[in-house]
């Protein structure tokens, strides 16, 4: 459902609010209205029922029914008047004119009373107090009223729509003048968002849009300014990184090297004096040989770290990989002393992964984890699937890490061990990162680790 511009939504609002005063005023004013023409209308009523016991005292006391029936008559000449019926004190009709069709009707009753009573009640006492000649009883519609009260509500109603749709009018012409200067601002806003800072906005009509246009022309001169100084701050950044990164290497690679080639020129000094015995002298062969390898390792790790990784992506089975590569690590450990277990999910697990570069990042992980474990020590890998990605842990009952080593796990160049290099975890984010996953790691109670690799099932 599309959204509401603010054009639409002013003119929906000042509908809403013309609709709703103008409602209101028309309701409070039609039963106002109402209430009073009603009033009014039963006050005359009740006059005219009044009038008629007063005329018809005399009528009563002499038993003059043409006089009453006059009186009647003369009632029913009134407007509304449909009926008028005249009783004695002891209820029996004297007079009845006039009939009731099918519409709606009221009556208004009046007492006759003997007014010489009533004149003289305050000196005869109230033996005489209240005596009655009968009643009267004017029938009346109210149709009339009714229809009158219908005709207002349909002129307030008209009104209220008129007014609406003035109040429309007016407010559309005026939220024009308001609302094409903020499109051309948001239609600016698109462009400056797609990198074009040099577009600028035209002014309004009125005073606020031509501040507000100001400001953000204003404002475009100083994203472009700012821009060119992030640039220039930005480059000078990776200028100032690259050295840095370039010194860090070049001290780790110098530092990780320095004792190789002490142990070899060691070895080799040794070697170079005649009454060295074989025994010796070929203890420091193997000492060069073991530094070779060492200083060929280390190189290779820097290698393998430095190029971007490029994934080869086969289809697979990742519980399958993970299977062989813990019967061969059970091979090179157990011999240590360190009980590698399993838990392999069951279910096929089957997704697009380089294997050769999430083999070494799961080699790296489980070769940590073993190190980390003394003789004794137990290491589990369990795997699952879950809807879209697939998980494995490595839990040890190793050291564990401290605070510093967990916030730097990954740093290139950090490790606590005497003879790492800091590349194994920071090349495993490299290849979790290539395949889209995710790598992490929480502590393993009551001790140990446990680094978990979430893949997605492709």
């Amino acid at each position: 459902m599309r959204a509401l511009s603010f054009q639409e939504r002013l003119l929906l609002g000042v509908l809403l609010l013309l609709t709703a005063t103008t409602t209101t005023l028309g309701f409070v004013g039609a039963r106002l209205g109402e209430t009073f023409l009603r009033t009014r209308f039963e006050d005359r009523m009740a006059f005219l029922a009044r009038y008629l016991a007063l005329n018809s005292e005399v009528g009563i006391l002499i038993d003059d029914q043409n006089m009453l029936r006059r009186l009647a008559r003369n009632l029913l000449s009134e407007k509304d008047v449909v009926k008028v019926i005249i009783k004695d004190v002891h209820g029996r009709t004297l007079i009845e004119e006039g009939s009731v069709s099918h519409i709606p009707t009221r009556e208004a009753v009046a007492e006759v009373r003997i007014r010489q009573e009533e004149e003289n009640q305050a000196f005869l006492g109230s033996s005489v107090q209240n005596r009655l000649l009968g009643r009267v009883y004017v029938v009346y519609t109210t149709s009339g009223i009714n229809d009158l009260l219908a005709r207002m509500r349909t002129r307030y109603a008209e009104a209220t729509l008129v007014l609406g749709i003035i109040g429309l009018l007016v407010f559309f012409f005026f939220s024009r003048s308001l609302a094409a200067p903020l499109r051309a601002i948001v239609k600016a806003s698109r462009k400056v968002a797609g990198g074009d800072l040099n577009i600028r906005v035209e002014k309004g009509s009125l005073p606020e849009t031509n501040e507000l246009a100001d400001a953000f022309n204003h404002m475009l001169v100083s994203l472009a300014e700012s821009r060119k100084r992030l640039e220039e701050t930005y480059q000078e950044m990776i200028r100032q990184k690259a050295m840095a990164e370039m010194g860090h290497f070049a001290l780790t690679v110098a530092h990780e090297v320095k004792n190789p080639l002490g142990i070899i020129k060691g070895a080799l000094d040794i070697l170079k004096k005649e009454e060295v015995d074989d025994t010796v002298k070929s203890t420091m062969i193997e000492y060069v040989e073991d530094e070779i390898k060492r200083l060929n390792r280390l190189i290779q790790d820097f290698l393998d770290f430095s190029k971007p990784p490029r994934p080869q992506f086969k289809k697979i089975d990742l519980n399958e990989l993970v299977k062989d590569l813990i019967e061969k690590s059970r091979i090179e450990w157990e011999t240590r002393g360190i009980v590698i277990d399993s838990d392999i999910s069951k279910e096929e697990c089957v997704s697009q992964v380089d294997p050769d570069m999430l083999l070494q990042a799961l080699i790296n992980v489980i070769k940590n984890a073993c190190e980390a474990c003394n003789e004794g020590g137990r290491v589990l890998v369990k795997t699952r699937r879950s809807h879209r990605n697939w998980t494995v842990e490595i839990r040890d009952t190793g050291r564990g890490m401290d605070q510093d080593a967990k916030k730097r796990a990954f740093d290139p160049f950090f490790t606590t061990k005497a003879q790492g290099t800091g590349l194994g975890l920071a090349y495993v984010g490299k290849v979790i990162e290539a395949h889209r996953g995710r790598v992490s790691f929480k502590e393993n109670h009551p001790k140990g680790t446990i680094f978990e690799i979430e893949i997605p099932i492709s």
